[in-house]
């Protein structure tokens, strides 16, 4: 297994994860927190009515391209595309039509617009992804952060609001695609449909599309709820927060994952001896990633809130954001590390049941805590949710397929991450120098805990890499 596309998916999604906090902070700040609940409905909306409709055609690529004769399935899967599309817009128009008074009016047109746009740049993605084309891929996402942030910053400047934000974004999403993104589409437009194919992809793809609905209810149902029970204001806080800690390390977390997933499904396909090992190293490189982005980010949060939000933000931002780092480091070791064996083995139904029963878990709290506590009910909910599916998939997988790391690994990791603390609480002033400070020496002092201690090999890469032994 090569760390090597490991690390050039982490440098390109680093590089779209920071662009993607940037236009976090710059959609935030032009928009402020009423327009910001505005925009994250729109981004909500478009994750159930899109994202449950086309991502399991996504998730069917990522799972049966890489497979020996997997590149026959792009046609057929290109136009299922179509047809999920054309289920998006029906679905959109009967929601539009139902609409709860509390829905702001067009934000179902925004979340359409936003999902059918993103669900042409995400085939084009998988497609990378799973064909191994990691500097394509980051091209892609490369492109698609700068046109976005360039799109929906103008439009913003010019008093769009939402609507320009929304706009924007499309225009990132399409740009890309047209730049990058080609090849795929020539391939859909060049295949065939293949009918014999469905039973297959039907058996894999219908307890995706319920794991993604229940997922999508896990990761957006307390937005939901906190539209309907608390002031737009605050709504906006808890969606800026939770949006900086998914997409400042977010995206890293997937980082390992789309390097290290198709050559996982080649080996379990052929039953390989080093599938297992294959699996520990994995896991191994992604908890050196993890647990100090996560930690990170909770220790200067505050400073971030402040920095990158502003001052109508930071208050309440700054409650939540510790406590959205944790769930969300606790749904990436779910998706990325304990689902690894479901997803490997077609066990959807499994993996849908676990977060159907987190989702529910996190809706009936939220209901009932965030009416008298508000946000920050809902951030705390959120980390109990997320480590529920976490303790379930572990459970379930292990007698399938379960990451192992070394007692060493572990101990390398929280040696690094308390220093790291340790030289981040040390600093005493914050803001955007204090904040630029602790940064660097926490970054610094947990590389140099790995590094000593060459962890995962990756002292030994530099080494060689610089000539050195």
């Amino acid at each position: 297994m090569s760390l090597r596309s490991s690390l050039a998916y982490f440098v390109f999604r680093g590089a779209s994860g920071a662009l993607a906090v940037l236009t976090v902070s710059v959609f935030a700040r032009l928009l402020g927190p009423q327009g910001y609940a505005h925009w994250t409905l729109a981004v909500v909306l478009s994750g159930f009515i899109a994202g449950v409709l086309v991502q399991p055609i996504h998730s069917a690529l990522a799972r049966f391209l890489p497979r020996p004769g997997g590149e026959a399935i792009i046609g057929t899967l290109g136009r299922l595309l179509l047809l999920a599309a054309c289920a998006v817009v029906l679905v959109a128009l009967l929601l539009s039509a139902l609409a709860p008074a509390w829905l702001p009016a067009g934000v179902v047109v925004l979340a359409l617009s936003l999902g059918l746009s993103q669900a042409v740049f995400d085939f084009s993605a998988q497609h990378c992804s799973s064909t191994l084309q990691a500097r394509r891929y980051g091209r892609l996402y490369l492109c698609k952060a700068i046109i976005a942030l360039a799109a929906g910053g103008t439009a913003l400047w010019c008093g769009l609001g939402a609507a320009g934000a929304v706009a924007g974004t499309c225009v990132g999403f399409v740009g890309a695609t047209l730049l990058f993104g080609r090849t795929a589409w020539r391939e859909v437009v060049r295949g065939r449909f293949d009918g014999a194919a469905l039973p297959e992809l039907r058996a894999y793809a219908l307890p995706v599309m319920f794991a993604l609905l229940t997922g999508a209810v896990l990761q957006w149902g307390d937005r939901l709820v906190l539209a309907a029970n608390v002031a737009p204001a605050c709504l906006g806080a808890y969606s800026a927060a939770g949006d900086l800690a998914q997409q400042g390390f977010g995206l890293l977390f997937s980082a390992f994952h789309l390097a290290w997933f198709p050559r996982l499904v080649a080996l379990w396909e052929s039953n390989a001896e080093a599938l297992q090992a294959q699996v520990n190293r994995y896991a191994q490189l992604s908890l050196v990633v993890m647990v100090p982005a996560a930690l990170g980010f909770a220790l200067v949060a505050r400073d971030l809130a402040s920095v990158l939000l502003g001052a109508a933000f930071s208050a309440d931002a700054a409650q939540v954001m510790p406590w959205l780092a944790l769930a969300a480091l606790l749904g990436g070791v779910r998706a990325y590390l304990f689902d690894l064996p479901l997803h490997l083995s077609q066990r959807m139904a499994v993996q849908s049941a676990i977060a159907g029963g987190c989702a529910l878990l996190g809706v009936s709290l939220n209901l009932m805590l965030v009416p008298h506590f508000g946000i920050v009910a809902a951030a705390a909910v959120a980390v109990l949710a997320q480590g529920c599916g976490c303790v379930a998939s572990y459970l379930v997988g292990r007698r399938t397929l379960s990451p192992r790391w070394a007692s060493r690994d572990l101990l390398v990791v929280g040696a690094g991450a308390g220093a790291m603390a340790l030289m981040v609480l040390a600093v005493p002033f914050g803001g955007l120098i204090g904040l630029g400070v602790k940064a660097l020496l926490g970054a610094v002092m947990y590389c140099a805990v790995v590094l000593v201690a060459d962890t995962a090999g990756l002292r030994s890469l530099i080494f060689a890499r610089m000539g050195l032994r």
